[in-house]
């Protein structure tokens, strides 16, 4: 689901002719402009505002005003910032490739700026890499809210009724900030607005069809655009699938359980693997006594939001398996997770902190703001979230039912709008062959939601990688390949062997 950016890139990709915000315009009092209303009302092309993006020279930056609320096309208008990197040759441009890293909350316009680090040339060749901010992210008009999502003494399981009444003035507090600072807005950063802020940029683009490539979160998001826009989807790759079709507690025991057999099947991989500098140490038993340590005794972490607990260690922990092996951009895999739980065993549990809120454009503010829109938590007192406790103290012995799923759980209890786009079954009819890529192992996006997503999916194929880690682009050589040739041809048979580690 979330995606990070390794925090080296992260500083040194400044995009400072872009991150000019306009927060007046999420005022539903503003009227858009004559570009915007026309393209919202299948008139003219968006007009788009170029710069040059700050350190990047071969890169280009790029917004345009779409509706607030695209049911009212002439109403409010937001900006939407991305960057497009221009196919390089030899031969002709195959058109757009539009990225998304995931999150929800990442920033696709700085995967199109890191696009020579994380993309294989051949791509880079052919296509013009598009990167674009969602709504409420970024470059785009984002999200603004006052204080921290985690605070002290602020706690996702609560022992009892008291404490889940804390949680929830909490959740309403924050809400209330975000009301405040961001608008209207608050209540349109669902996944369907924000595809057809891409099919905007599209157009504006001058392009009849768009290629896509998702990761995580993005597959949401492109699953959204074939449901919506299938004649201008040239090929789709939905890499790592949240199946958006689930209510709240199928979904959840999906991620519990998937969460938790990642992190068993890391501390059998450091059984094994020398790569790992807890080669031979029981790890499992590490890992629980360094949370029970941190319950006794939470650890104070320079520029963290509260000193580190058990229960950090445990939401915290998903954010350093996603991804077996290293990759561009996104970190260390798991060889820097041992180290860090290495660290974690001899007292420095920096690894393990949730970083202070910065600023208007903090991811995670987005992500919850963003996950809010899309699933309804569907709590009606302690008793319920008691329940789902039991549930992840059954199925995840060591997290506990921590990881992300559990953060939507529980912190969109309260939130002061209700969910524009709530899960429910969807068919996507119309298109060329969509590939759907995902690990058996994954993480944080079960296999099960894969075969969910493909099966909502007329004309699919189904890649399946058998190994571990959350997404397989970044990281498998096979994978890229496939991904590679299907994404230049725009065609894959319907049945694609296995890709095995």
């Amino acid at each position: 689901m979330r995606m990070r950016w390794s925090t080296a890139v992260a500083v040194a990709i400044v995009v400072a002719a872009t991150l000019a915000t306009d927060a007046a315009t999420a005022n539903p009092s503003t009227r858009s402009s004559a570009a915007a209303g026309g393209a919202a009302a299948g008139g003219a092309r968006p007009a788009i505002a170029w710069t040059d993006c700050a350190d990047v020279p071969t890169v280009k930056c790029g917004s345009i005003r779409v509706p607030l609320d695209w049911s009212r096309p002439h109403g409010a208008t937001i900006k939407i910032a991305f960057a497009r990197r221009r196919a390089t040759g030899p031969g002709p441009s195959l058109g757009p490739l539009f990225v998304n890293p995931g999150g929800p909350g990442a920033s696709g316009l700085q995967l199109a700026l890191g696009a020579d680090q994380a993309l294989p040339p051949a791509l880079l060749q052919r296509f013009d890499i598009v990167g674009v901010d969602p709504r409420g992210v970024g470059s785009s008009t984002p999200v603004r809210c006052a204080g921290d999502v985690f605070p002290p003494g602020y706690t996702l399981f609560p022992d009892d009724d008291a404490e889940y009444q804390g949680m929830l003035r909490q959740n309403r507090a924050l809400g209330a900030s975000c009301l405040r600072g961001t608008g209207a807005l608050l209540g349109h950063l669902d996944t369907q607005s924000a595809a057809r802020d891409h099919d905007a940029v599209r157009a504006a683009l001058g392009a009849d069809k768009l290629s896509w490539l998702g990761l995580s979160y993005g597959t949401e998001l492109g699953e959204t655009y074939a449901r919506l826009f299938p004649k201008r989807v040239r090929a789709m790759v939905l890499d790592g699938n949240l199946d958006h079709s689930l209510t709240m507690v199928p979904w959840l025991a999906d991620t519990i359980t998937a969460t938790e057999d990642g992190l068993v099947r890391f501390a059998r991989w450091c059984d094994t693997s020398t790569e790992c500098v807890l080669h031979g140490q029981p790890v499992l038993r590490i890992f629980d006594q360094v949370v029970a340590r941190a319950d006794r005794h939470p650890v104070a972490v320079p520029g963290a939001s509260r000193p580190v607990t058990g229960e950090d260690v445990r939401l915290n922990v998903n954010n350093l398996l996603l991804l077996k092996q290293p990759a561009p951009l996104f970190g260390g895999g798991w060889p820097a997770a041992a180290q860090a739980l290495a660290k974690a065993r001899d007292g420095d549990l920096s690894d393990f902190a949730t970083s202070a809120q910065t600023g208007p454009t903090d991811e995670l503010y987005a992500q919850l703001a963003i996950e809010c829109m899309d699933y309804d938590p569907q709590l009606r007192g302690f008793a319920d979230l008691h329940d789902r406790m039991t549930m992840g103290r059954q199925l995840a012995p060591h997290l506990q039912g921590a990881g992300q799923g559990w953060t939507v759980n529980a912190q969109c209890a309260g939130w002061p709008v209700r969910p524009a786009f709530p899960p429910k079954p969807v068919r996507v009819r119309g298109t060329v062959r969509i590939l759907v890529v995902n690990a058996t192992h994954d993480p944080s996006t079960p296999y099960v939601w894969a075969q969910g997503v493909a099966s909502e999916i007329d004309n699919h194929a189904l890649l399946t990688r058998v190994g571990d880690g959350h997404t397989s682009t970044l990281t498998s050589p096979c994978v890229r390949d496939r991904i590679t040739r299907y994404l230049l041809s725009a065609t894959v048979p319907r049945v694609v062997p296995d890709c095995v580690e």
